[in-house]
């Protein structure tokens, strides 16, 4: 099994029917009717500039080959043909101008929605879907999909030409005219065929894409443990599979979207030779079959646009439909109508005949009760599996829990704003993530008000003003990205510094101190004690010195809380704790230690 295995597998999607897709995306693109308007306006005017253009070509022509030339008109029908082509180039600049004014904002708004929808969506929608192809819908589909945003306009233009052109060369001769549109049916079947040939070939390549952006974030975030095993060469080659399918992609579809382009002209030409062929054996003049000439390439130029309107339009599509399966997919977690926003809170917590699943063939927990009294101490231990970070989990409503209640202070949490409830709780983890920017900007991440004597307050509280006194910019030291310039206990102190400003009434330690040295966990624990005064506190623990000075604790095995008590009450029951904490604990006690001595 390869690492990139993951990003080659990916959740089914919902599919959307074509007319779903073009109602909607008509829909998006109503806010922008007014440039719409303009452009195809301006290009309406082109279009005038370029039926009017040939006549004037014919007139000269004609004129010029008469035995006593009206020079005078001649010139004035020059300076006609100079002033419509400058008209003409204006109009073309004019609307790549009302282009820019809203294509740049369609895709903004585009980016906009999509990112605002993903921070609405819970840990169910993050834990079935690759980072690196969420990256790439936001920032490849959207756009790719921008590019079909002035799609309608330059087809309404590419209609009005060829239905003026063809009018205008009916009315000089209809035989030739006729000879000019047996070329139409062809063009519209290749058309025709490659609309799903395109759709199909372009959702390959945009799927392409995932892979290599997802296999990019895998290798980088993973580049320690590849280099601990050894697995640069074989990494790389796995990349390179990856790479290659996205190669294959891209070369059909380059093919598809570009191999009709020769066929189309490949048409014109042979539709031109005909023109000519019967036109010169016609009785018209030389003005005229070199008018007819130029109107066959002002007719086939937007009818070439028009033969593209569908492969293009599949192919933007393609990435709307990867859009919309974003957009349309609504959290698992949902906000009530009438919830309201929480003031504070005291901190009793009950846990009442919860059920909870991941999938159904994975029961986390079946009717768990659970009571933890305002300012308790709580520590959960168990094995790794047994429901310990579900558990806090489902209390900070990352997850959406299928039966029963838990209940804040008498009150469903469910009656809450996600937003309001959330902020009762400080909550630091053993993976702590920090921002890309200063220590300052990740301690009042979510409290930009405070102070720095604030800030400086909760350091002293947690044990981190003394290295960061030390760092040469203080506060403002940026510590890079994840914030890798700090060591895994500096990481650690400024995730609690960062949960205690909030002033929380709940705090939750998810394994906090599992990962520190035992210096760092002296510190740690004697900023603890601070900490953890006059407020509820639910501590996951994999250290022995976070569990034993618990008010209570319980031990949870397959989803179930098998027992609860004090350290030294489950100690002498000689059960599951007791077996925990002589498989895992014992050896971090001070009495194991003087014995090992």
């Amino acid at each position: 099994m390869g690492l990139f295995r993951s990003s080659m597998r990916d959740k089914d999607e919902r599919t959307y029917r074509d007319r779903e897709l073009f109602k909607r995306y008509i829909k998006r693109l109503s806010p922008y009717k007014k440039n719409i308007v303009l452009i195809a306006l301006f290009i309406v005017l082109q279009a005038i500039t370029a039926v009017i253009l040939p006549l004037l070509v014919r007139f000269v022509t004609d004129e010029l080959r008469l035995a006593a030339p009206r020079y005078v008109l001649t010139i004035l029908a020059a300076v006609g043909f100079l002033i419509l082509y400058l008209l003409n180039w204006g109009a073309f600049a004019m609307q790549q101008v009302q282009s820019g004014k809203y294509v740049p904002f369609f895709l903004e708004d585009l980016r906009l929605e999509l990112f605002s929808k993903l921070q609405e969506q819970d840990m169910t929608f993050f834990d079935e879907r690759m980072s690196g192809k969420l990256n790439s819908i936001v920032v490849n589909d959207t756009l790719d999909f921008s590019s079909t945003a002035i799609l309608i306009s330059n087809t309404i233009g590419s209609i009005i030409i060829s239905l003026s052109t063809l009018g205008i060369l009916f009315y000089y001769n209809y035989i030739l005219a006729l000879i000019t549109m047996a070329a139409i049916p062809v063009l519209f079947i290749l058309m025709y065929a490659l609309r799903n040939l395109a759709k199909r070939v372009s959702k390959s390549y945009r799927e392409a894409i995932s892979s290599v952006n997802s296999a990019m974030v895998e290798a980088i975030e993973g580049i320690q443990v590849s280099k601990s095993f050894g697995q640069e060469i074989n990494i790389a080659s796995q990349f390179e599979d990856i790479n290659q399918n996205y190669f294959r992609s891209w070369m059909r579809l380059t093919a598809t979207t570009h191999f009709w382009r020769p066929l189309l002209n490949t048409i014109t030409a042979v539709i031109l030779c005909l023109v000519l062929y019967f036109g010169i054996g016609m009785d018209i003049s030389a003005g005229t079959l070199v008018m007819f000439v130029l109107y066959l390439e002002t007719f086939f130029r937007p009818v070439m646009q028009l033969a593209r309107f569908f492969p293009e339009l599949s192919a933007g599509m393609a990435a709307y439909e990867r859009i919309l399966s974003i957009i349309d997919c609504e959290p698992v977690v949902q906000q009530k109508p009438d919830a309201q926003p929480i003031e504070e809170i005291k901190g009793n917590i009950q846990f009442e005949h919860v059920n909870f699943w991941y999938n159904r063939d994975n029961v986390v927990f079946e009717d768990l009760n659970l009571t933890i009294r305002k300012g308790e101490k709580l520590a959960i231990v168990g094995h790794t599996g047994s429901g310990k970070t579900s558990l806090v989990s489902l209390l900070s409503r990352y997850y959406e829990y299928q039966g029963g209640d838990i209940l804040i202070d008498g009150h469903s949490i469910r009656n809450y704003t996600l937003e309001s409830y959330r902020k009762q709780f400080g909550k630091v983890e053993q993976n702590v993530y920090l921002f890309p920017g200063s220590i300052k900007e990740n301690i009042r991440y979510g409290r930009e008000n405070v102070t720095d004597e604030d800030i400086w307050r909760v350091l002293d509280i947690v044990q981190a003003s003394e290295f960061i006194h030390r760092l040469p910019d203080g506060l403002e030291t940026i510590i890079g990205d994840r914030g890798r310039d700090l060591s895994v206990g500096q990481r650690q102190l400024i995730s609690f510094a960062r949960a205690i400003l909030l002033n929380p009434e709940i705090l939750i330690l998810d394994e906090a101190t599992s990962s520190v040295d035992a210096y760092t966990e002296a510190m740690i624990q004697e900023a603890l004690e601070k900490m953890l005064e006059d407020r509820t506190a639910i501590i996951v623990a994999h250290r022995l010195s976070t569990i034993v000075n618990a008010d209570r604790i319980i031990v949870i095995d397959n989803g179930d809380i098998v027992e609860e008590g004090t350290h030294e009450e489950l100690l002498n029951l000689q059960g599951k704790y007791a077996s925990l904490y002589n498989q895992y604990f014992v050896h971090q006690s001070l009495e194991w230690q003087e014995q090992s001595f």
